[in-house]
């Protein structure tokens, strides 16, 4: 279930108000909430994020019969929410397109995404005079540990185009191409997935390989994605036979959403015999970790990929770091060297 927030008007801001009096209706507070978030400037790529938690959320409101007054749901309530999120498997009783990233355990940082926009939500409520007290003030969820960032290895990527350029050989022209320029975008890029997913024809300059980007907040700026990039990219445009402003496209013609990029990854790390975890953002971490290798300069980096500080940057020279002292250690290895026997 995805709630979709309408216009509002007048008499929805006045229904609201009334609410609040009488126990204000948990469905339409988080209709104001969302409508809040839209006059807030935020990606669009965010607020549908919002729109998905907080739809889930009443779905499980309404299956598990709680009250619709937002006034009447306590901690408990919440802390039930957050247990269900984190050990359901088939979540949301959610079938088919989609499905398969509830049809496993949430990982920590998926359980503290649906706690954050929780905590955001009621204590919006609270600040707007809608309630007395949030329920989730008392709920703690810890945030999810930093794994160790591991990017694609050449043969990865390597296999991966192989795939691409065996379609194209084979009368899967258009989508070869679209898919070897996509996964090339990400790795010359490193772009994030909606950030590709919303790219438009018009904010690409073929000839020098910028691109205009949006990214999270609005924000633009540019990336530069190399020459193999622009060559697959050009490719791909002579192939794509359409007058969208869209530049990614389905074999149908219609814009490739983010699932459809994850799903195509996924096929093709299948058919290229590649047993890793990671999808399309694990092609921004191979970019990140490879750019350094070049460029150290992590202010440089911050701009590229679009991080409001460098505390993400310094996981990626994190990284660095230990693949260089793991380097270090193939040549000096402290048992090896000392004549041991």
């Amino acid at each position: 279930m995805v709630f979709e927030a309408g216009p509002l008007n007048e008499q929805m801001v006045i229904s609201i108000k009334e609410d609040a009096v009488s126990g204000t209706s948990l469905k339409s507070l988080v209709q104001g909430y969302l409508l809040t978030k839209q006059t807030e400037g935020l990606s669009p790529h965010h607020i549908k994020y919002c729109q998905g938690i907080m739809g889930r959320f009443l779905w499980y409101c309404d299956k598990a019969e709680w009250p619709d007054a937002a006034g009447m749901l306590t901690e408990w309530h919440i802390r039930e929410f957050i247990g269900y999120v984190s050990s359901a498997v088939g979540r949301w009783d959610k079938t088919g397109n989609g499905s398969a990233s509830s049809s496993h355990k949430a990982s920590p940082r998926t359980v503290h995404h649906y706690y954050s926009v929780l905590r955001a939500f009621f204590n919006w409520g609270v600040s707007e005079g809608y309630l007395k007290c949030s329920p989730v003030a008392k709920v703690k969820v810890a945030k999810a540990k930093p794994k160790v960032i591991q990017p694609y290895t050449t043969e990865q990527i390597n296999k991966l185009l192989a795939v691409c350029d065996h379609d194209l050989q084979h009368n899967c022209k258009l989508l070869g191409a679209r898919n070897r320029a996509i996964i090339l975008t990400f790795i010359g890029g490193g772009v994030r997935l909606s950030e590709l997913v919303g790219m438009k024809i018009q904010d690409i300059d073929t000839k020098n390989g910028w691109i205009k980007i949006l990214g999270k907040g609005n924000k633009e700026r540019m990336v530069r994605i190399g020459s193999l990039a622009q060559k697959a990219l050009w490719r791909y445009f002579t192939y794509r036979n359409s007058a969208r402003s869209e530049v990614w496209l389905t074999e149908e013609g219609k814009p490739i959403n983010n699932h459809g990029v994850q799903s195509m990854i996924v096929r093709l790390k299948k058919r290229a015999g590649i047993q890793d975890s990671g999808g399309a953002h694990r092609g921004r971490h191979t970019y990140a970790i490879n750019f350094l290798r070049v460029d150290r300069n992590p202010f440089n980096l911050q701009y590229l990929l679009g991080h409001n500080s460098l505390e993400m940057v310094r996981r990626y020279v994190s990284t660095l770091g230990m693949e260089d002292a793991l380097k270090a250690h193939e040549k000096a290895s402290p048992a090896d060297s000392m004549g041991l026997k």
